[in-house]
């Protein structure tokens, strides 16, 4: 088996076993189109895609070149996914009004869905509490946040068997002296296959760590045309 089979069936057999994954990394190293990438090749057929533009609008131009040598599997990978809004969100209220629509049965879902995408889940959380000055209320927002929004989304893609991918912002932690994600104490809450993705400049070398609980593997890659390229 090829690497590039390899890391795909990998994925693919975690997801048999738990519904959500997380994909970090620092700006440019590909966490969107690896999203996008990664729900393309998994799809069966009559399976369907929601991805919702929480921050960063849903990647069509991306999906046409991966595609572009192939244009009738174009044709029914785009009709399988589900975009929404038409606009990413323009405050955390509308995303939060959204998503509280998802899981309390105001979402037409398309039948057979199979993966909702958020892009990305961390980018008006971490504006909303950068206005706050207090720490009570940055907590208040967060714990709403997570039990409100979060977490009844999360039970109903595990009732559903519906795979949820959240993308997300990073930052560099001067205690742990290392790169994670927005609010880390509040997602490692869920239990989730963790993807990485990390470029190292100025070589341009990119690894992708892929993490379920206490076990890691990494691999290089690249990004090209067709999608990504790994060894």
């Amino acid at each position: 088996m090829q690497v590039q089979d390899k890391v795909l069936a990998e994925i693919e057999a975690v997801l048999q076993k738990i519904t959500i994954v997380n994909i970090s990394g620092e700006s440019g190293t590909g966490k969107t189109s690896f999203a996008l990438y990664l729900v393309s090749q998994l799809l069966q057929n009559e399976e369907y895609c929601i991805w919702i533009n929480a921050s960063e609008p849903f990647p069509k131009r991306r999906l046409e070149i991966m595609y572009k040598n192939h244009q009738r599997q174009l044709k029914e990978k785009l009709s399988q996914f589900f975009v929404a809004p038409s606009k990413v969100f323009p405050t955390i209220d509308d995303q939060s009004t959204f998503l509280r629509d998802l899981y309390s049965n105001g979402f037409p879902f398309p039948p057979s869905t199979r993966f909702i995408v958020i892009d990305n889940i961390s980018h008006h959380l971490r504006f909303s509490v950068s206005q706050l000055n207090e720490i009570n209320k940055r907590i208040l927002l967060l714990d709403n946040f997570y039990n409100s929004e979060l977490l009844p989304l999360i039970l109903h893609c595990s009732r559903e068997k519906i795979v949820l991918i959240l993308i997300h912002e990073v930052s560099f932690n001067v205690k742990l002296q290392k790169t994670i994600p927005f609010f880390h104490t509040l997602y490692k809450r869920m239990k989730g296959l963790n993807i990485f993705l990390k470029q190292f400049k100025p070589t341009k070398k990119r690894v992708m760590e892929l993490a379920l609980g206490d076990q890691m593997k990494s691999y290089k890659f690249k990004i090209k045309g067709s999608g990504f390229e790994f060894w």
